[in-house]
């Protein structure tokens, strides 16, 4: 069953297919930003390397532009680690060592602050290196909120999986150009908040789970991250060559949902910390190609307010799922060829200079 990807059958090769589509063409006539620019919020002072793994890692595959959206303890350090990176200290933090409950009129205000660079990116990246701090959450749940508002397509990784999404799942309920990136446990946390807590101790059983998550979510693409990684959506499997989702929230009645897709192209044998995010920067780069061909209605205002309905009709399910495994397959093979080289040694920094080349063979450029 192989593919240009490593891929497992029909329905990879189509996601594979409809994911080339939506790779924009290198030419004379771009500007800067044409092919997309991706908004990271996350970093605080005790995690500053995710935001930059993430912002970095769509770079590398081919965003234009990247901003993080991080507590100002965290911005130095950010700063110094490339000048890549538009790095805005704008999330509102308590004070060091404390976790004081948010002041409202803070996170307001931070969310008005960062909104008109949200209104240019192409799409969101939320929780890389955000931590629990209640303010620097509140205000990037607001953040959230304004991005389902106007349809922009939004990864919710780390930490906002944890402290946002688990806390108040209905903030990406029914939103439809969202996708979480859950590993194991962050699995567990947000399947207990659709009301599906996981059987037993945490263990990669839990995986066989993520298409019920899904399912609970009702809109969200959920791509949980293990040995196999697993892509599940809202409803029945769409055609990924298609250019049309599941209009339904719900799995079937006859049969259990299933995950649209599985990707298991090698990857590596090591499994150091930092992985996920550079697989979430990915993600984020690739869903901004693919709103680039389905362009989504803007709003002005939005404030830190609940999500609240379903906003604009957004990606179909199957561009999202083309994306998320077209990540998946990129990050797979480009920590394998870091793990060659490094072995028992390699870090996550290691893995994205591998990026593009992987890039490359997934997406067929020359």
């Amino acid at each position: 069953m192989a593919t240009a990807a490593g891929g497992e059958g029909d329905a990879e090769a189509a996601a594979l297919a409809r994911f080339r589509s939506m790779v924009p063409q290198l030419g004379g006539g771009n500007y800067k930003g044409s092919h997309g620019k991706v908004a990271v919020v996350g970093g605080c002072a005790e995690f500053t390397g995710a935001p930059f793994f993430a912002a970095m890692s769509a770079l590398r595959v081919g965003a234009d532009m990247a901003y993080v959206i991080c507590t100002p303890s965290a911005a130095v350090p950010i700063k110094s680690y490339s000048p890549e990176l538009m790095v805005l200290p704008y999330l509102p933090e308590g004070p060091p060592g404390e976790e004081q409950p948010a002041v409202q009129a803070e996170v307001d205000a931070a969310v008005t602050r960062i909104l008109p660079w949200l209104g240019r990116a192409s799409a969101l990246l939320v929780g890389p290196g955000l931590g629990s701090d209640p303010s620097a959450c509140a205000a990037a749940a607001g953040l959230l909120c304004v991005a389902r508002r106007r349809g922009l397509p939004a990864v919710v990784d780390g930490s906002a999986l944890t402290h946002i999404v688990a806390k108040d799942a209905s903030l990406v309920c029914g939103y439809r150009s969202c996708v979480l990136t859950p590993n194991v446990a962050e699995l567990g946390r947000i399947a207990g908040a659709v009301g599906l807590p996981l059987p037993g101790r945490m263990s990669d059983e839990w995986l066989q789970h993520a298409p019920s998550v899904a399912a609970a979510f009702g809109g969200p693409l959920l791509l949980a991250k293990g040995e196999v990684d697993l892509v599940c959506g809202p409803g029945p499997n769409p055609d990924p060559s298609s250019g049309s989702g599941s209009a339904s929230g719900a799995p079937s009645d006859s049969a259990p949902p299933r995950p649209l897709l599985r990707c298991s192209v090698p990857g590596s044998l090591r499994r150091c910390g930092g992985q996920g995010d550079v697989l979430a920067g990915t993600v984020a780069a690739f869903l901004g190609w693919a709103a680039k061909q389905r362009p989504l209605p803007h709003e002005d205002g939005g404030g830190a307010g609940g999500g609240g309905g379903g906003g604009p009709p957004g990606l179909d399910t199957a561009a999202l799922a083309a994306c998320a495994y077209a990540g998946c397959a990129v990050m797979r093979g480009a920590a394998a060829a870091a793990f060659a080289a490094g072995e028992r040694s390699m870090v996550a920094g290691d893995i994205i200079p591998h990026l593009y080349p992987t890039f490359k063979r997934v997406a067929g450029c020359r």
